[in-house]
């Protein structure tokens, strides 16, 4: 058996990679879904890869696909199959840097909706006149010229580095999360650690966008963290010792800003207790929250090296 393709060989181990992840993490059809689909793909790269007649066919067929794409879009023909997965790129950007409002679902929902039907449309479209070609006796007799197949590699060079940005970009996201958190936390840094007076409201002094700010006592989980505020991403963390600043600050059920580290590292500790958004309901712990516009007055002292805001939330 001799290798005729090594990329699509390297192709064919990465699905085979996603789908022993995806087998070992199983959770549900969707799963299963993409568990059958990547998994055809992979057999599929894999006979390609060992097969002078698969490879060359495919070949054939990538050769006829792109006259075709030439002859029904002209100058599109190197993005038209594109468009579905560059308004998915950007539904799914817009949905990592905004809040979560009415207008944003409702943005997000039509490009999703749009992305759908031009798939549909392109698809149809496109399988239409590659019958009629068939019937007709002309698929598989188009040649490309020496300008079109110049071109054709440029587009190809350009999908191969945007793919690559995307994967890397995609890597750090689920690696670090948004980074606008970590944007924030130091921005949160600056400001509190340098107070200077003796009664502040977080409203005046916190320098980004938020509605609600929640405090966790030691040692609650990080599931039960993620419960609490409703979001799962890699800057929650749970307090390990006493004494840690634990806030976490979300805008419209985002989170915004995520602290959970000693006062000697941040220069600051912020806490608040008290009040009907104290709970105490689970055997993890308990925590408190305050919603943007209670202006509640925290007291600031200066404690060992750094600045203590500290409130009692009255009943």
């Amino acid at each position: 058996m001799k290798l005729v393709s090594p990329k699509t060989l390297l192709a064919s181990l990465l699905g085979c990679t996603f789908v022993v992840m995806k087998v070992m993490t199983f959770d549900g059809l969707v799963d299963m879904f993409w568990i059958i689909f990547i998994g055809y793909l992979t057999v599929k790269a894999i006979v390609t890869a060992f097969s002078q007649e698969a490879y060359d066919e495919d070949i054939r067929q990538a050769q006829q696909g792109k006259v075709l794409y030439r002859d029904l879009f002209g100058k599109f023909a190197y993005i038209a199959a594109d468009v579905p997965i560059l308004l998915i790129l950007l539904a799914g950007l817009l949905a990592s840097v905004c809040s979560a409002t009415t207008l944003l679902r409702a943005t997000l929902i039509g490009l999703l909706l749009i992305a759908v039907g031009y798939a549909i449309w392109f698809s149809w479209y496109v399988s239409k006149h590659k019958r009629m070609r068939m019937k007709n006796g002309e698929w598989g007799t188009g040649i490309l010229s020496t300008e079109d197949e110049k071109a054709w590699k440029r587009s190809n060079l350009w999908h191969g580095i945007i793919l690559g940005i995307t994967g890397v970009l995609f890597a750090l996201y689920l690696i670090f999360g948004d980074l606008r958190i970590y944007f924030n936390n130091a921005k949160l840094e600056k400001t509190l650690s340098t107070l200077d007076c003796d009664s502040i409201t977080l409203e005046k002094i916190v320098p980004f966008e938020w509605t609600t700010v929640y405090t966790f006592d030691p040692y609650t989980s990080k599931e039960r963290i993620e419960r609490v505020v409703g979001s799962k991403i890699p800057a929650l963390k749970e307090s390990v010792s006493e004494g840690m600043n634990h806030v976490v600050f979300t805008n419209r059920g985002r989170v915004v800003a995520s602290v959970c580290t000693h006062p000697a590292s941040t220069g600051y500790y912020l806490s608040f207790t008290g009040g009907e958004n104290t709970y105490y309901s689970y055997s993890d712990g308990g925590y408190s929250h305050i919603e943007y516009g209670d202006e509640i007055v925290f007291e600031v002292m200066q404690d060992d090296g750094f600045v203590r805001l500290y409130a009692r939330v009255e009943e």
